[in-house]
């Protein structure tokens, strides 16, 4: 386990403590710059409480009781995430400062300690300036739900232990204060701040005694409490944390150590081993909860907090194999109820993005309902929980047979059209996109076996037809052997001089809109070479279109490609062409790189066997862990976009537990298939408590002189094992033993290349021995 991890260079990047309730967003030297854009500009670090925020920023300085000197802690020297929290170490003359924040989860509140060391013979007595700005107002498109900032006002306690913020025109409250009574309070008026702030704040500054002074170190806690709601839950948050903050405290650190150590990986790679623990933390880190809508992972900081369909549905993976269960379940079941309410006029299609203040912005891009089915078939097969699929299987089959299959097939060729993941114009503008091909035959294939589950068998021959029709399709129609990829887009001739017309006339209506602009030029840039190019095709005929977005990958990322198709589409796509020393760009005429598509390759190799150049795509996202946010891996590739974003745990916990171990549940089968596929550097791997239903399994391989051995151990004696290990065509086997005992084994040959297996019960022992 690894309990921290620190910076000391460019700590003007960002840094966030989180709780499920309240976050504090801030620079990792402590301050809280304005200059943060995002959808709410200015505004997107401090305090956040959502649906609303609480403070922009609050600062402290230490002040000589005796000579009145003053030192502002302006700028910290090391940033430290640890597990449960994030501290900043201040030098102020000699003396040493460190500043602790905490965000219990559940509770609308954060605790901030700051500890103070002096040095040796150390003869002032300090007390301690807290300066505070609030800045109470909603977040995003909270002026579309009703709710509009007011000036905020603020007055002090009469117990003189906090200040009371509140919003004049909504029953918005911020509550800052000690356990300690204050020596003195200021509140309103022109006082003394760090920094400019923006926004219809109120300010206040409080006087606070130091406790235990030298030579053992003294501390002081700042206690914030917030509510969208009422004075009244805002106080007896404050009143809870005063009570209660070493517990909470220490809860909260509990928590992340425990996610910490559940799916440990001790593998030969250090750093792997750190980020992998890091990627676990951070989904929990993205957990966010309202009063209105409840529990659900939120995508990424600073500008989305809030819940996404696509997002969710990448990140579901390596939630799972993370042990994360119920933020997983809570998280779908979130986006269905918000998706079914926005939605009732197109059953089973699925939202794209909903802001914490209620407001859906985008009611959904065809590729998430697919997608989602994916997300909940893989929640049930690591969980195994019976109610969540039969609470979800009725809304899955809409989405796919009535909406995305239904509705959005016109033409009835089973290749949907909509909008794809990747978010320019000519991929939002109707066509049929590679894909929404892909996203479908695989939700077809998964629908299928969970009407399997739920004794739905009259739909499955259907089913199974469609996704055996739809997989020919993909390989044949959207194949481009003189390319070696597959196709962005399918459209006639026609379709595409429409849809560029069409965007010609968007572009001349908004001239003054440059992106937009450039979009267009882009789309033209894409699409005229092919159109001369096809110009002797019938225009009424579906036709291939390369654009070389990072979507053509899909095919190999669900496995649907043929052997061949997937190792040439995979030696394109990890050319300079496609990527750099990061990872994937997301279109060669476009270098950024995020670490989605990066991750998702990092998958597709996997898949495929090539564990290798996987474990390399790794690596490089890996190496990224300290370039941003300490911890974290951003969304945009080395560091860029939100410094901590959901989904950018799938680039490392979902290649190695899908591909090195070759862990697949059924946990509500009761079974477990275990076949690992080494990397040629590792000779050695294993996990601790990987969740598996209601179980908790050991996992270790190694790999020594010409033999394997493969060790399973749980709690769960009765769960029915396939067990193997990955081999080269050209090695044979010797003996094969499980628990001490020969056993009768086969051969199978999968995407990723020839295993041998074979079964058991519970804890197993498996030695392969190699000619």
């Amino acid at each position: 386990m690894f309990p921290f991890i620190e910076k000391q260079i460019r700590l003007a990047d960002p840094v966030a403590t989180t709780g499920d309730r309240v976050y504090v967003i801030c620079s990792q030297n402590g301050l809280f710059p304005t200059s943060w854009q995002g959808h709410v500009p200015h505004e997107m670090g401090g305090v956040w409480d959502h649906p609303i925020k609480l403070l922009d920023s609050f600062w402290f300085a230490l002040r000589s009781k005796t000579s009145g000197v003053t030192n502002w802690l302006s700028e910290a020297d090391v940033c430290r995430v640890g597990l449960g929290y994030t501290e900043f170490d201040y030098r102020v003359d000699g003396v040493r400062v460190t500043r602790r924040d905490v965000a219990p989860d559940g509770l609308e509140g954060l605790i901030v300690t700051l500890t103070v060391q002096m040095p040796e013979h150390f003869t002032e007595e300090l007390e301690v300036i807290v300066s505070v700005r609030s800045d109470l107002r909603p977040a995003w498109l909270g002026e579309q739900a009703g709710l509009h900032d007011g000036p905020d006002q603020a007055e002090a306690a009469p117990d003189r232990r906090s200040v009371i913020f509140h919003d004049e025109n909504n029953p918005w409250f911020a509550i800052v204060g000690s356990d300690l009574p204050a020596t003195d309070i200021t509140v309103n008026g022109d006082l003394p701040t760090v920094q400019l702030t923006m926004g219809q704040g109120a300010s206040a500054q409080l006087l606070l005694p130091l406790t235990d002074q030298a030579p053992r170190p003294a501390t002081l806690t700042l206690l914030i409490a917030g509510s969208s709601q009422s004075a009244m839950a805002a106080q007896a948050t404050f009143e809870q944390l005063q009570r209660e903050h070493p517990v909470l405290t220490a809860a909260k650190q509990a928590s992340y150590q425990q996610i910490a150590q559940q799916s440990e990986l001790i593998a030969p790679d250090a750093m792997l081993n750190e980020a992998f623990q890091w990627a676990k933390v951070n989904c929990q880190m993205l957990a966010r909860a309202t009063p209105t809508h409840g529990l659900g992972a939120g995508a990424g900081l600073p500008t989305y907090p809030w819940w996404f369909g696509i997002d969710t549905e990448y990140a579901v993976l390596p939630m799972l194999q993370a042990g994360l269960f119920d933020l997983t379940k809570a998280t779908l079941r979130l986006l269905k109820q918000v998706s079914e309410t926005e939605n009732r006029a197109e059953p089973g299609r699925v939202i794209h993005e909903m802001s914490t203040t209620g407001i859906v912005h985008n009611p959904g891009n065809l590729v998430e309902t697919p997608a989602f089915t994916r997300a909940v078939h893989q929640t049930w097969l690591w969980t195994g929980d019976q109610t969540f699929l039969t609470e979800m299987y009725p809304f899955c089959k809409q989405g796919v047979l009535d909406y995305t299959l239904g509705q959005c097939d016109a033409d009835g060729d089973l290749c949907p059209s909509g909008r794809s993941v990747i978010e320019t114009l000519e991929m939002h503008a109707g066509f049929e996109c590679i894909d929404l091909a892909v996203y479908t035959w695989e939700a077809l294939t998964r629908l299928a076996d969970m009407a399997q589950a739920m004794g739905d068998q009259e739909i499955i021959p259907e089913l199974r037809h469609k996704a055996d029709n739809l997989a020919h399709c993909i390989q044949e129609e959207w194949w481009l052997p003189t390319e070696g990829l597959f196709a962005d887009v399918r459209a006639s001739t026609t379709e595409v001089q429409a849809v560029l017309e069409r965007l010609d006339t968007l572009a001349i209506n908004h001239q003054d809109n440059l992106d937009l602009v450039r979009q267009v030029t882009q789309a033209h840039h894409l699409f005229d070479p092919l159109l001369t190019r096809y110009q002797q095709n019938p225009s009424d005929i579906d036709l291939p279109w390369l654009l070389r977005h990072w979507v053509v990958m899909c095919p190999v990322e669900v496995g649907v490609a043929t052997p061949e198709q997937a190792r040439r589409t995979l030696d394109r796509l990890t050319s300079p062409e496609f990527c750099n020393e990061w990872g994937m760009y997301l279109n060669p005429d476009r270098h950024d790189v995020m670490s989605i598509n990066t991750g998702l390759l990092a998958l597709a190799h996997m898949r495929y066997g090539w564990i290798d150049q996987a474990l390399d795509l790794v690596q490089r996202m890996v190496k990224t862990l300290l370039l941003y946010m300490p911890g974290a891996i951003s969304e945009a590739l080395p560091n860029q976009w939100c410094f901590i974003q959901l989904w950018s745990a799938l680039g490392v916990i979902s290649p190695v537990v899908e591909g090195v171990f070759g862990i697949e549940p059924r946990a509500g089968e009761r079974k477990l298939r275990v076949v690992p596929n080494l990397p040629t550097t590792w000779d050695q791997v294993a996990m601790r408590q990987v969740h598996i239903g209601e179980q908790q399994f050991d996992i270790q391989i190694s790999r020594d002189s010409g033999q394997y051995h493969l060790v399973v151990t749980s709690d769960a004696p009765d769960y029915q094992l396939t067990l193997g290990v990955y081999l080269p065509e050209t090695v044979q086997v010797q003996t094969i033993t499980l628990n001490q005992q020969p056993v009768v084994w086969r051969w199978e040959t999968t995407l990723a290349g020839r295993c041998l297996l074979c079964e058991g019960l519970g804890n197993a022992d498996l030695i392969v021995t190699l000619s």
